[in-house]
């Protein structure tokens, strides 16, 4: 890893990542398991983006840009490539 901090949101993606080297999950499906018992608002996705931009290089995570039929938009995928 970095030398950067490593704060809870980080070892909570690190730790999903481990768990299932093959997870593609969406920012606010990596926030609700960092923030279980919130409400997931802006500033959480904030903190879940920064996290995930800061250990991509390191866990080796790419960001996709992937179409949604259920909601009709447009989504980013983080997994491995």
């Amino acid at each position: 890893m970095s030398k950067t901090r490593m704060g809870r949101v980080k070892r909570v993606i690190t730790e999903a990542f481990t768990a299932d080297p093959a997870l593609r999950a969406t920012a606010v499906e990596f926030a609700s398991i960092a923030y279980p018992a919130s409400e997931i608002e802006k500033h959480h996705l904030n903190a879940v983006n920064r996290a995930l931009r800061s250990v991509a290089a390191d866990l080796g995570l790419i960001r996709c840009r992937v179409g949604s039929l259920e909601t009709g938009g447009w989504h980013h995928i983080w997994g491995c490539s």
